[in-house]
């Protein structure tokens, strides 16, 4: 998987270990690669938004990415403590050691945070995903898609996932979303190997998988985490896939 560290409190994205007792579990979920910080605690330096950078940043911009992770990691960890409704941007910024105004120089609203979280998702499934599948027959590349999807939304936790799968967030369902397309162009490739059922496009098809993806980790968030998200995962997409084989 690519290499990242990021927090490892995405709390969801995803995969992140979670809340409270779970932690640790949702650690294992994660291949060593995908570790986002260490469970026992301290954060460690974000490397994911410039995984795709060409040239070497310069002193000044790696200056930035510092502070902008900093601000992130500090939010991440008082969403952890107290939750995302009970936190203000005053606190993530003392908590960043940043003023305010740092804080909006990065990030538009305490909102942005959680899309953030998307962003990195996307960054994941862009820059390393799909390279890693190739030896498998698309159908089984597709269920492995979701195995990851629950590792990254069982790495966010469960309280994290309950903010996330919020109708005010509108960055959930953005059209051209690295998350989507990489779906779309499996299926696409599949179609065309006459793996995959062609009575429907592939964004049609993308959209019906994500229906029922989107469905199992928001009722795990509703019964607390009590079942683990990628079993689960993998049992409901594996059926709903094999309808699509051709």
């Amino acid at each position: 998987m690519l290499d990242v560290t990021i927090s490892i409190k995405l709390g969801m994205l995803i995969n992140p270990v979670a809340f409270g007792t779970s932690r640790a579990k949702c650690a294992g979920l994660l291949p060593a690669s995908f570790k986002l910080k260490s469970v026992g605690g301290e954060a460690i330096t974000n490397r994911f938004a410039g995984a795709n950078m060409a040239k070497k940043p310069t002193r000044r911009q790696e200056k930035a990415l510092e502070t902008k992770n900093r601000i992130y990691t500090a939010a991440i960890n008082l969403m952890d403590r107290k939750g995302f409704e009970n936190i203000t941007i005053t606190d993530i910024s003392k908590e960043a050691g940043v003023s305010v105004g740092a804080f909006y120089h990065y990030f538009n609203s305490k909102n942005d945070i959680l899309v953030e979280i998307f962003r990195k998702a996307d960054d994941y499934f862009s820059a390393q995903f799909i390279s890693r599948l190739e030896k498998k027959s698309i159908p089984e590349q597709i269920v492995e898609y979701f195995d990851h999807y629950a590792k990254f939304n069982a790495a966010s936790g469960v309280e994290m996932t309950r903010h996330l799968f919020n109708p005010k967030i509108k960055f959930f369902i953005k059209k051209g979303r690295p998350l989507h397309t990489t779906l779309e162009d499996l299926i696409r490739k599949g179609q065309e190997k006459k793996e995959i059922r062609a009575d429907a496009g592939p964004e049609e098809l993308a959209r019906f998988l994500f229906v029922m993806a989107r469905g199992v980790v928001f009722e795990w968030s509703l019964y607390d985490g009590l079942y683990d998200l990628e079993t689960t995962m993998h049992k409901y997409i594996e059926i709903l896939v094999s309808t699509l084989k051709v």
